[in-house]
């Protein structure tokens, strides 16, 4: 036990020592005052779509509303769990399912969020440029609907495992933000450098080749046939995308990068205060 209390005591100072320079105070606010408006400005997009036959039915729509939902999950959990240990300065109240569902959405849910923004940047090829591929129900139903079925289902399924039924001991520290942030499958050699990897690394490599290419083509498109109604079309797309793309980008890059290094041996305190 007093090997515990000394191992939480120094876990804490480490902390402590490695936290942001902006107040837990001014945080609070920061982040209050961008998520609220950000939680209207979701469900105001999602009505909108929702309710508009024309929008809701149109296939390039269908992975952002995915992409909105899951969003949610940082706007009505994550971020207010955050909050409540800023003004608790701990979690609050200290249970496990509590850790679990924060893990949940700040992990699963965000690199769900990842992996359907590559599949997003790559489906904007098929919609320019092979829309014959997704011209008819069926081509739509194989084309479209049963990969964003397999990446949601995917999604759930590996997270739900990983958080809930991989067999490890999770440590809960409710001294810490997330609980020490660090839930047990991490740890495994398999499990973590997979989820690494094929739930961060690639989703973030792929959707730059993707979203790169894209404009790239649409660019030499554009040029080569001098069609200037297509390009009014395809540029809200392009716009939309890279837009989503620089966002995710400057975010996940780094991200990836500490991820990878810390990997290779790269002490864990360091680009604590980056990420």
């Amino acid at each position: 036990m007093p090997d515990n209390q000394s191992s939480n005591s120094t876990d804490s100072l480490t902390f402590a020592n490695s936290e942001i320079s902006i107040s837990r105070t001014a945080r609070f606010w920061i982040l209050l005052l961008f998520d609220i408006p950000s939680i209207i400005c979701t469900f105001f997009v999602l009505f909108c779509v929702l309710m508009d036959r024309k929008l809701r039915s149109s296939v390039k729509n269908h992975s952002l509303v995915l992409l909105l939902i899951l969003g949610l999950g940082t706007q009505l959990v994550d971020v207010p769990f955050y909050l409540n240990f800023i003004v608790h300065t701990s979690v609050v109240p200290p249970n496990p399912s509590i850790c679990i569902l924060w893990w949940f959405t700040d992990i699963g849910m965000y690199n769900g969020g990842a992996i359907l923004l590559a599949w997003t940047a790559f489906e904007r090829h098929i919609i320019i440029f092979h829309d014959r591929w997704i011209s008819t129900r069926k081509r739509r139903i194989i084309v479209h609907y049963l990969p964003l079925l397999f990446l949601i289902l995917y999604i759930f399924i590996f997270y739900i495992y990983a958080f809930y039924g991989f067999p490890c001991e999770n440590t809960y520290d409710y001294t810490l933000p997330y609980c020490n942030g660090f839930p047990c499958y991490l740890q495994d050699p398999i499990m973590g450098i997979f989820d690494l990897f094929t739930n961060i690394t690639m989703p973030t490599l792929l959707e730059a080749f993707f979203s790169f290419s894209f404009i790239f083509r649409v660019v030499w498109q554009k040029y080569r046939s001098h069609l200037s109604v297509q390009w009014r079309k395809q540029r809200k797309m392009t716009i939309q995308l890279m837009s989503l793309t620089a966002l995710n980008l400057s975010i996940n890059v780094p991200l990836s990068i500490f991820n990878i290094a810390h990997l290779c041996g790269l002490p864990s305190d360091i680009g604590f205060e980056a990420l």
